[in-house]
């Protein structure tokens, strides 16, 4: 799959210290893909254009990271017209760079924090 992407879009990146009341909260991440009409008549009718957005709340012990971030995405003679189009592994290929993004934040922000070595989020691909 070719893919030309635009650059992300960071919405919301929050680091906040974990209070006694946010007991019972889990680590949520949802993914999201919305095909996007073309910009004009001109645009390659083979081609398709994919929004790609994570949302994210990430809990650990001391502190919680929550926020969301997307990209646009030009997928080269493909048309995909729902997420049941792409098969995992494309959808692992469109939504690798938000991740790579989250897990560089995450890291250089904790790093700073806690003044000492960042946290390394692991994003285990599910085969």
């Amino acid at each position: 799959m070719e893919i030309k992407r635009q650059q992300p879009l960071i919405e919301a990146y929050h680091f906040d210290q974990r209070k006694k009341e946010e007991e019972g909260l889990e680590t949520r991440i949802h993914i999201g893909f919305t095909p996007l009409k073309a910009p004009n008549e001109n645009y390659p009718k083979e081609n398709s254009i994919i929004g790609t957005r994570l949302r994210f709340e990430i809990v650990f012990s001391q502190f919680i990271i929550r926020g969301a971030m997307g990209q646009i995405n030009h997928i080269v003679n493909r048309e995909i017209q729902k997420q049941e189009d792409l098969t995992k592994a494309e959808i692992d290929e469109l939504m690798e760079p938000l991740f790579d993004i989250l897990q560089r934040l995450t890291y250089e922000v904790t790093e700073i924090i806690t003044d000492k070595p960042g946290v390394n989020l692991d994003f285990e691909r599910q085969e």
